[in-house]
């Protein structure tokens, strides 16, 4: 049996989940840079769980995987220029890790993204080996994901440190 799982699953969970976080910031003082902030940071990683899980394949039976574990996972660190859209996917979670906490830090910023792109890979691994899936671990992936954050966080720290820049606007704390 083969099933798959459109990425249209996640519309009702990000709806509700929108929903949610109005009526939570209803009574809070937060401006409307702030909350562009926080609902485009929801956007945000819905747009990351679509890209990297959906469209999501079930395999039973006789399509279910039959690989040796192991050759699932690439192991080759070599980049070309299709690890350009992995580059830019986690660059904004470091921006948005500066614009939430007071005191953020490169390393931390660096180990955010490396814990959540090895947790990417590894569910992605996981779904495969278990369910049949076509999404495969790859290890440069993780490195690249973290370089694109490493290089979010560079960024929006030097266009931060004018004191007039417009995007103190958009931080969650003074």
């Amino acid at each position: 049996m083969q099933l798959t799982v459109s990425g249209f699953i996640l519309i009702p969970f990000f709806l509700l989940t929108g929903l949610y976080i109005m009526r939570m910031t209803r009574n809070k003082s937060f401006t409307m840079y702030q909350k562009i902030t926080i609902y485009s940071f929801v956007f945000y990683c819905f747009s990351v769980l679509y890209l990297t899980f959906f469209p999501f394949q079930i395999q039973t039976g006789i399509y279910a995987n039959q690989t040796p574990w192991l050759s699932l996972i690439n192991f080759d660190p070599v980049l070309d220029f299709s690890a350009l859209p992995n580059l830019l996917m986690l660059l904004p979670l470091s921006v948005y890790y500066f614009l939430f906490k007071k005191n953020a830090t490169f390393v931390r910023a660096v180990l955010l993204s490396f814990f959540v792109s090895l947790g990417i890979e590894c569910f992605q691994f996981l779904t495969n080996y278990f369910l049949g899936g076509w999404r495969g671990a790859d290890v440069a992936d993780i490195v690249v994901n973290t370089m694109g954050a490493a290089l979010g966080y560079l960024l929006v720290k030097t266009v931060l440190t004018s004191e007039t820049s417009l995007l103190h606007k958009f931080k969650l704390y003074s």
